[in-house]
């Protein structure tokens, strides 16, 4: 089986998702197309590979539809649409992963991105999702309820390095070993809402807790400034801004206590995720996929853009039991390997040859 996917995994860095996927999907004899790019293809291509490959595969539909000035285009998005039309009629596969309802930098104007998703859902023959609450959204968004398959998320644990300890975590990064640490790993932009954070750590009303922000800039620039003007007023917060390397993830993960993602806007979170393989329980909105990663004993759930429930939830997990939550994170967060998630792919993709 030959499959191209729209991005490339080589063109999605940041994130170890994608790689780990396809190599899992390569152990298992699938073949990746390379010959064509991360945006969509000509129709020269589809006509050439119709009978060498045999899916096409999108986890991210909107390059395919981006016009001159980062804006949606609608006369691309008529071409993309048509172009799916015509891969159906020579007998392409097509899929789509759902890995956010709506794109994290929405473009203008918005009908034409509603529009897009509209196209894809309808389009593709299959649709995976990491958690039934995408299922529900999926149907009550683009009323697509035919052929969706749910596929957990798989455990981060393996992805980085784990050998130091809590103790060194905190000395390598100045922090007191005594002190209740709060965490955030991931990427430094608007829809991570990390205003709401320091809002609410501000809140607490412990002078030994400590906020530790670390993440890789992105754009825009003046929501890092704000981010770092923020930050600098309170002495009991550390940020860093910058690429995590592998080595280093372990330090941010090990070193808090507690991780708190106050998202704006999200459907699953690699993040999440992540800080849960490590052990570690989170603090999370009521918002996409959260709620089920999370359960009832992993971590806590407050209502989207609540500081004050951010802050009640940050003084909650300050005087909980959270080695018994870390453990119960752990298990949840480990309960589906790389490999589940690559057969469950595999799956899909033989379902719609």
């Amino acid at each position: 089986m030959r499959v191209a996917w729209f991005s490339k995994a080589a063109d999605l860095a940041g994130n170890p998702y994608w790689p780990r996927l396809q190599a899992e999907l390569e152990a298992l004899g699938v073949a990746f197309e390379s010959s064509h790019a991360s945006t969509w293809t000509a129709r020269r291509w589809l006509l050439e590979h119709r009978r060498t490959v045999d899916v096409l595969h999108f986890h991210f539909v909107q390059p395919q539809y981006m016009g001159p000035g980062e804006r949606a285009s609608l006369r691309r998005l008529l071409k993309f649409s048509s172009d799916l039309l015509l891969a159906r009629l020579l007998g392409y596969r097509i899929v789509w992963t759902m890995h956010d309802l709506v794109p994290t930098w929405p473009k203008e104007p918005a009908w034409v991105e509603r529009l897009a998703r509209f196209a894809i859902a309808w389009l593709a023959h299959d649709v995976i999702v990491h958690c039934q609450e995408a299922r529900r959204l999926l149907r009550s968004h683009f009323r697509r309820s035919r052929r969706v398959w749910v596929l957990p998320l798989p455990s981060y644990a393996d992805v980085h390095p784990n050998q130091v300890s809590r103790a060194e975590a905190r000395i390598r990064l100045g922090l007191a070993q005594h002190s209740f640490v709060v965490g955030f790993i991931g990427g430094v932009r608007p829809n991570k809402g990390l205003e709401d954070l320091i809002a609410a750590f501000e809140q607490v009303n412990d002078p030994q807790a400590a906020l530790l922000i670390a993440g890789r800039p992105w754009p825009p620039q003046s929501y890092v400034d704000e981010v770092r003007r923020l930050a600098e007023a309170n002495p009991r917060i550390v940020l860093r801004v910058n690429d995590i390397s592998d080595e280093e993830m372990q330090l941010y993960l090990n070193a808090a206590d507690v991780l708190a993602f106050p998202f704006r806007q999200v459907l699953t979170s690699s993040s999440a995720a992540l800080a849960m393989s490590f052990g570690r329980p989170i603090i999370a909105p009521r918002l996409g996929c959260l709620p089920e990663l999370v359960g009832q004993d992993a971590g806590f759930i407050y209502e989207v853009g609540d500081v004050a429930a951010l802050a009640s939830a940050i003084e909650q997990a300050a005087r909980a039991d959270l080695s018994i939550m870390g453990a119960a994170a752990a298990r949840r967060a480990n309960a589906a390997s790389w490999r589940d998630l690559a057969l469950g792919t595999l799956s899909v993709y033989g379902a719609t040859l």
